[in-house]
């Protein structure tokens, strides 16, 4: 009986989730171990919509990733054109050394702001690139390898009326 009661609660609080979703589309890259340089995440942005939308970032990472902060090159693209590129610095943890983004277990992941109130462009092959670009202080080289980051996904979000 309490095995019902479980399953029942769980499925309605899916039905809820997912009635309060603002998200028109979420695609995530997943990596082995760590995210190589030479591995950018593209994610094709195969929808439309005339109305302004919000454009996220999402970085899940676990304890062996060993920065406070991220930077990323985010570039928006149809075909060769790039439409948008943007170099955008993220705090990963608290001053104190503390994860920041949700999550119980080892993995945390940050839901980041992009573009907010953006018109996405009417174009066919839309494209999102992004691409890690950290490096050691005092190295002009960066970092061919960065452990601990577990995916990186993009997210295309309606605007709340409230915004």
């Amino acid at each position: 009986m309490f095995r019902q009661y479980y399953i029942f609660l769980l499925l309605i609080l899916g039905v809820l989730s997912a009635c309060n979703s603002s998200s028109l589309f979420i695609k995530y890259q997943h990596f082995d171990g760590s995210w190589l340089a030479s591995d950018q995440a593209i994610f094709s942005l195969d929808l439309y919509t005339h109305l302004p939308v919000n454009l996220m970032i999402y970085v899940r990472n676990n304890h062996r990733y060993p920065f406070s902060n991220l930077f990323l090159i985010a570039r928006l693209k149809s075909g060769d054109s790039i439409l948008v590129c943007d170099t955008l610095e993220y705090a990963m943890s608290t001053s104190q050394g503390a994860w920041l983004g949700s999550g119980f277990l080892e993995v945390k992941e940050s839901k980041l702001w992009w573009k907010e109130n953006y018109q996405l462009p009417r174009v066919e092959n839309l494209n999102v690139e992004l691409e890690h670009v950290l490096r050691f202080n005092g190295s002009e080289q960066g970092m061919d390898s960065l452990e601990g980051i577990v995916s990186v996904g993009i997210g295309v979000e309606e605007m709340n009326s409230n915004e």
